[in-house]
């Protein structure tokens, strides 16, 4: 009786003290042998939401061994190794599809639920598949750029002090895979992968290309190294690397093949050149296309064919993507974040003379050009469509399950990537072949064979095959009722304690001694209720990384507040609109930016209480709606007097956790020796004063006109947010931390 009432006073404590988290078990199945299947479904913030199959074996009332998770999810997919290896990455681990031999391995996986929110980092693979790059996160925004071995998993460090991105590494591969070039320390280096891991490539110093970052080079022509330095294009063959690593300081950087009307700036420029060295594409700033004609030999001014910035009154530009294919015109792909709100919009251009639109797609993933360069493959919610990259007339589509990811093999086969199924598609004939299981909503056995049967969900059912560790449709679903019980355990889902989980998977002994005992242990360790911060978007005067922001923040599912200064509501009304639809708090940042501390203004009362009516006033013609009750003074830049009279005028003010922030430009730290950060120093110290203080607010301007920065907060916004989360914070409103 004891023994059943401490049972019961912690199914009550579960109950009382349960949280919300990502982490669910789904219903399990139990055999004769005392195995389980059971399910997880997680929901981890900027990644996508799915269910993996599981089996352990019970012993002695608990989990035998590590629970192995016997589907695997397309986070990511790369071709290792000539084509024969599809690499599938995931949240739970590494996994090798062997097209050859049809059989299907982990290479390596988490020892448990894996519980962080952070990403996972791109790989750039050589084109061969021997080789990879890739950053080892080791900071919030900086990790190693790290050379590897495909086949040999021997590893170099290329860059101890590399920024980390999830949306790129810093390298790019020569067509045969012989060469890549990679940024380090503002400078652009090459290096011969094999050479390197053999340990007896030359010393860095020999390998330098010139200063730049890797927007400042691309590969062309299948031999041709394009480096731009300043306004001046040069042409290095692949053979002469090491003569220009040498003796650059006396020959020069290769051969000059033109000059740029104007400056290139790396960290905000980036270009793509055609294979013959004809023709190349620039884009400045992100939004404003250049297309230029090359002339044979010298270093004149190139010529220009169109230069224009791209203007669309219904969306913000989120991205560019620049394509060549085959031997015709430059395509230009584009992500557009509409100012209505609602889902991004992609669309094709042709540039010649003129922007001329070939198509448009509601909700699509990236572009993925085929081998050859002929056909462009995208996906959009549940179909995958193969288009012709020249005409941009459809060739083939494949539908049936929501798409996350796709590669190409050959230039007539590409791997699909579902949230059901990874499948491998003939684009010319049409036949599928199911590789892997990427999810299953539920998994039980076969009572005859004590096979291993799954329910992806598609109406389909599927069956284990434990030697090539795949699987193969076997009919369709039917309804099922788990088997929760046998003679010696009962299987279970109950409450828990532990806020990152919404349950907890038990196994209850029948025989014996009655003991309950969780599949996870650390599935029922108590957590302690988590720490708050808010991030304060500053909107002053320039919208220039808006768009990414609330890209990143619906991609986080995470709301921030936004302080709208007067001069912002004024120069960009459809960005006003744009925040007041995006589901984020608005408040206000006065009517102006000047400094209010300064002797410029006389400050009283009447003069706050006036510049905050007036910036309500802006807001509410502009949008139909009202800024909340929230206020702070451009820059942060107050008197216990302004506070005061903000207070008198029904306004709460909030003040920054610390006043570093990326609005302070290169020429302010050169004129008034105020402190200049990049945008990693400031995650860091962001970072520092959080946990120091247990919570706080971060400020992250939206831009500003006036001076220059290499870089704002703005641009690593992922970074910063899955660091915070990472950290155990829960990022929230203002309003609410101050609740």
């Amino acid at each position: 009786m004891k023994k059943l009432s401490t049972v019961l006073f912690f199914v009550t404590f579960l109950a009382v003290n349960s949280g919300y988290s990502g982490i669910k078990f789904g219903e399990a199945d139990i055999n004769r042998n005392d195995e389980i299947l059971f399910t997880v479904r997680q929901n981890l913030p900027g990644s996508v939401s799915y269910r993996s199959l599981f089996y352990t074996a019970v012993k002695n009332g608990e989990a035998a061994v590590s629970p192995e998770i016997l589907t695997c999810y397309p986070e990511h997919l790369e071709l290792l190794l000539g084509d024969r290896v599809l690499q599938i990455r995931n949240r739970y681990g590494t996994a090798w599809y062997d097209s050859s031999e049809k059989k299907f391995r982990w290479k390596q996986t988490e020892k448990t639920i894996p519980l962080n929110s952070m990403r996972l980092a791109p790989r750039s693979v050589s084109a061969d598949g021997k080789w990879s790059c890739y950053i080892e996160k080791t900071n919030y925004a900086s990790g190693t750029l790290v050379l590897e071995s495909t086949q040999t998993g021997k590893k170099i460090i290329l860059d101890s002090n590399a920024s980390f991105s999830y949306k790129s590494v810093p390298v790019k591969w020569l067509s045969d895979s012989s060469a890549v070039v990679y940024s380090k320390n503002k400078n652009i280096y090459f290096c011969s992968p094999d050479a390197m891991l053999r340990g007896i490539e030359v010393g860095e110093e020999y390998r330098k290309i010139g200063p730049g970052t890797i927007n400042s080079v691309t590969w062309a022509g299948g031999k041709y190294l394009i480096y731009i330095d300043g306004d001046l294009i040069y042409r290095i063959n692949a053979k002469e690397l090491y003569t220009i690593g040498l003796y650059s300081g006396i020959i020069g950087k290769g051969t000059a093949i033109g000059r740029l009307p104007g400056q290139f700036i790396p960290e905000k420029d980036s270009f793509s050149m055609n294979d013959d060295l004809s023709s190349m594409v620039l884009v400045q700033s992100g939004n404003i296309f250049n297309y230029y004609k090359i002339r044979a030999g010298g270093c004149d001014y190139i010529d220009v064919l169109y230069s224009r910035p791209y203007i669309d009154r219904t969306a913000a530009l989120l991205d560019v993507e620049i394509m060549w294919p085959g031997n015709a015109a430059p395509v230009i792909w584009l992500r557009r974040l509409p100012y209505s709100g609602g889902k991004i919009v992609s669309s094709v251009y042709k540039i010649t003379e003129k922007f001329s639109q070939v198509l448009d797609i509601t909700d699509s993933g990236k572009p993925y050009l085929s081998p050859d360069g002929r056909k462009c493959a995208f996906y959009s919610g549940s179909t995958a469509y193969i288009y012709d990259a020249v005409a941009w007339k459809r060739l083939a589509e494949l539908s049936g399950e929501n798409i996350s990811s796709m590669v190409w093999t050959g230039s007539s086969e590409i791997y699909v990537g579902g949230d059901k199924t990874i499948r491998k598609w003939n684009t010319l004939t049409g036949d599928c072949e199911t590789v892997m299981l990427s999810s299953a909503v539920n998994g039980y056995w076969n009572g005859i064979e004590n096979g291993i049967m799954a329910d992806a969900g598609n109406g389909k059912i599927y069956l284990y095959d434990k030697n090539s560790r795949r699987w193969t449709e076997c009919g369709t679903s039917v309804k099922h009722t788990n088997v929760v019980q046998n003679g010696s355990y009962r299987i279970f889902c109950s409450t828990t304690p532990n806020s990152r989980y919404e349950n907890a998977l038990y196994v209850r002994t029948l025989a014996g001694k009655a003991v309950t005992k969780p599949v996870y242990p650390e599935s029922v360790a108590k957590t302690p209720t988590a720490a708050q911060a808010s991030l304060v978007f500053d909107a002053y005067d320039n919208a220039d990384g808006l768009a990414q922001i609330l890209y990143e923040m619906s991609l986080y599912n995470v709301s921030g507040t936004f302080f709208l200064n007067g001069e912002f509501i004024r120069r960009y009304p459809s960005e006003t609109k744009q925040i007041s639809v995006s589901g984020n708090e608005y408040a206000s940042m006065f009517f102006t930016t000047a400094d209010l501390t300064t002797k410029d203004f006389i400050v009283d009362e009447d003069f706050i209480r006036r510049g905050l009516a007036r910036n309500e006033d802006e807001f509410y013609r502009c949008t139909g709606r009202e800024l909340s009750l929230l206020w702070h003074a451009p820059y942060y830049r107050v008197s216990d007097s302004m506070i005061q009279a903000g207070a008198n005028a029904g306004y709460s003010y909030i003040d920054a956790m610390q006043k570093h922030s990326d609005t302070v430009t290169l020429e302010q730290s050169v004129i008034d020796n105020e402190k200049y950060c990049p945008p990693a120093q400031l995650i860091d110290e962001y970072m520092v004063s959080l946990k120091e203080k247990g919570g706080g607010i971060i400020p992250i301007s939206v831009g500003v006109s006036r001076g220059s920065r290499e870089s704002y907060v703005y641009d690593s916004l992922d970074l910063l947010i899955s660091a915070i989360l990472d950290e155990g914070f829960d990022i929230v409103p203002v309003r609410v931390l101050l609740n």
